[in-house]
């Protein structure tokens, strides 16, 4: 499934997959995340919602670090498609 938007020079489309990709890779990068992707893409009128799984490294806030992936997702997603990311649903499954 692809994600279709446009802007003043013409139609974009991105892959799903293509946002996945974005979102792992900011996951990846926030402090305190042993592990984690995205189990979860919706996209109404240009707005994008995401689910993601994943493991925390012991000894760290589950809230702080959540927070972190949350505002890292939405600020690389919303650069990369130019789209509104309105909800990021995030679940801690475990801790490593």
């Amino acid at each position: 499934m692809a994600t279709r938007t446009s802007n003043l020079y013409g139609k974009i489309v991105v892959s799903n997959r293509a946002i996945r990709s974005v979102a792992d890779l900011a996951i990846c990068e926030c402090y305190g995340v042993a592990s984690g992707r995205v189990t979860y893409i919706g996209v109404d009128e240009n707005k994008i919602d995401m689910v993601i799984r994943m493991h925390l490294r012991f000894g760290v806030t589950p809230n702080a670090i959540a927070e972190s992936v949350r505002k890292s997702v939405k600020y690389n997603v919303e650069r990369f498609t130019g789209m509104t990311v309105s909800v990021v649903n995030i679940l801690v499954i475990g801790v490593k």
